[in-house]
């Protein structure tokens, strides 16, 4: 008997009686298990499904993926099936990206799009930026120390990091993707942190430009990785973002 394919949504619990579903993308190097114990904070009636990339986590012996344009083609048929209800799209750094990429492909066919993007620690992907693809391992490494992001005992142990760069370049080459300047149809909200040394409060306002509904900026207290240190009003504003753009959840 064949293996079972992998799965994209390893952690989805079907919600019956949801009336929204939330799509949360990670960050490079997070997978799906980062969005856990998200559920208890968001309201029932709200079904979460975090998404897990080949490389990590339960995926980790398949081969990560480069190009975003193969990611989400991907992925898209495996949300297909539960894209029969409202739906928001949130992204953390990288994920902001996969969010994008999919509205826009979405929209470019007339197909229905979400309720609203939620995009947190990311630089608008419209914006010209340097690739780290060419860094070398040295030099990479020091590039996640920097974004302090890394467990310390990945730094530690060689054979581990050796076994985990390849998903962490792959993911850096998603997260260094330029997407077209085409504005969606879709309110946007950003999340920023106001310590975060690598997405400004500015770069983050440029994620207006993409939007031709609502545009809001969120900001939060810490660094790059605010959604830990700042769980809890993060979620709160997640919550009630989610509420503005679908009221019948406070029902």
């Amino acid at each position: 008997m064949p293996p079972p394919p992998p799965s994209w949504f390893p952690f989805r619990q079907a919600n019956p009686q949801a009336r929204l579903r939330l799509f949360c993308f990670p960050y490079a190097g997070g997978g799906a298990s980062i969005y856990n114990t998200w559920s208890a904070a968001l309201p029932p009636t709200v079904e979460l499904v975090s998404v897990q990339p080949p490389g990590r986590e339960r995926r980790i012996l398949e081969k990560p993926v480069h190009d975003i344009s193969r990611l989400v083609e991907a992925l898209e048929p495996e949300m297909r099936p539960l894209l029969d209800k409202p739906f928001v799209l949130m992204g953390y750094s990288m994920g902001t990206r996969i969010a994008l990429a999919l509205t826009q492909r979405w929209q470019a066919r007339g197909e229905p799009l979400p309720l609203g993007l939620v995009v947190a620690a990311g630089g608008a992907p419209h914006m010209q930026r340097m690739s780290r693809g060419n860094l070398n391992d040295k030099d990479f490494i020091e590039l996640l120390r920097a974004y302090e992001g890394t467990p310390a005992e990945l730094f530690a142990h060689k054979e581990l990091m050796e076994m985990v760069l390849p998903t962490l370049r792959a993911d850096f080459a998603l997260a260094d993707s330029v997407l077209p300047a085409t504005p969606v149809r879709v309110p946007i909200v950003a999340y920023g942190g106001l310590e975060d040394s690598h997405v400004s409060i500015a770069d983050l306002e440029r994620w207006r430009e993409l939007t031709t509904g609502e545009f809001r900026a969120r900001h939060f207290a810490g660094k790059h990785f605010f959604l830990r240190t700042e769980r809890v009003p993060l979620l709160e504003a997640l919550r009630e973002d989610l509420t503005r753009w679908a009221p019948e959840l406070a029902a």
